[in-house]
């Protein structure tokens, strides 16, 4: 059985409980992290960590313990289940709750930390030559204060990947309420155009994603012409490649929108030296 880290300690997963009142379970006042290992080291973990308690901050839920301490509680997680390659998911909540309501001020003050471990199931090869078919969502991503952090409220995502797979894809891009594309239900998008690379910029109500910024970063260390742009589906449509982004996978192409061919339908040019020039990163 799986171990995990619960507050402060190592435990199988089965005894691992939850209090009902964890603010985590009663509002989704929490944020998250999930990210992989390559041989068995976790990748961007620093990056996974900022971000994790900088989203933190912003619900003003006072951190459980320091980054040093929380990378060591990953490792020592790792360290307790025997996988040959992990998936790590880091679940912070406000904690358990002293009563009915959502004033902060109505909770112990002693956050909770969860830290899972599992098996990696890695992606089939395939996926990075044939790509993945997205549909256009229904679901608008909205302007909230939480729309640019990883909160645990995540059924706006939910909902718009039941869309995709009732449509028979792998993936769901939503909209800002101007109509401009935002994200992905897990992922950022980027189009290419005329040997250009365009994503939505973090004016829009999207995530920063880590994998996003590490790809922008390869793009530009490779003289590739890239910039962060508003665009809309049309521009999808019309693209020459598209591509995805998110830890799990690092970089997908998407051959398909609304069963409408991209490009040849297959993995671009472009696409296909960023994935090979972020396949070489994962393993240094």
């Amino acid at each position: 059985m799986p171990k995990v880290f619960f507050n402060g300690k190592v435990i199988p997963l089965a005894d691992a409980k939850l209090s009902v009142l964890d603010r985590g379970f009663l509002y989704g006042d929490g944020v998250f992290e999930s990210l992989r290992t390559y041989n068995r080291r976790p990748f961007l973990l620093d990056e996974h960590i900022k971000r994790l308690l900088a989203g933190a901050k912003l619900l003003k839920i006072k951190p459980p313990c320091s980054p040093a301490q929380l990378k060591l509680a990953v490792q020592k997680t790792m360290a307790s289940n025997p996988f040959r390659e992990h998936y790590i998911k880091i679940i912070v909540t406000r904690g358990e709750s002293m009563g009915h309501g959502l004033d902060f001020s109505n909770s112990t003050g002693k956050a909770t930390l969860i830290i899972l471990d599992e098996d990696l199931k890695e992606y089939p090869a395939s996926i990075f030559t044939q790509g993945w078919k997205a549909i256009i969502s229904s679901v608008r991503r909205a302007e909230t204060p939480t729309s640019r952090i990883k909160s645990l409220c995540y059924l706006d995502n939910a909902l718009a990947m039941s869309e995709a797979r009732r449509s028979g894809a792998r993936e769901a891009f939503m909209l800002d309420e101007k109509g401009r594309v935002a994200e992905g239900t897990i992922s950022n998008i980027f189009i290419v155009k005329h040997g250009e690379i365009h994503t939505p910029p973090t004016e829009e109500p999207i995530l920063a994603g880590i994998t996003r910024n590490l790809v922008m970063k390869l793009a530009r260390q490779s003289a590739l012409k890239s910039s962060e742009k508003a665009f809309v589906p049309k521009d999808i449509f019309n693209c020459d490649e598209c591509f995805i982004t998110f830890s799990g996978a690092g970089i997908v192409p998407v051959n398909s929108i609304w069963n409408r061919k991209i490009g040849n339908g297959k993995c671009g040019p472009i696409t296909d030296n960023l994935i090979r020039l972020y396949q070489a990163e994962t393993q240094k």
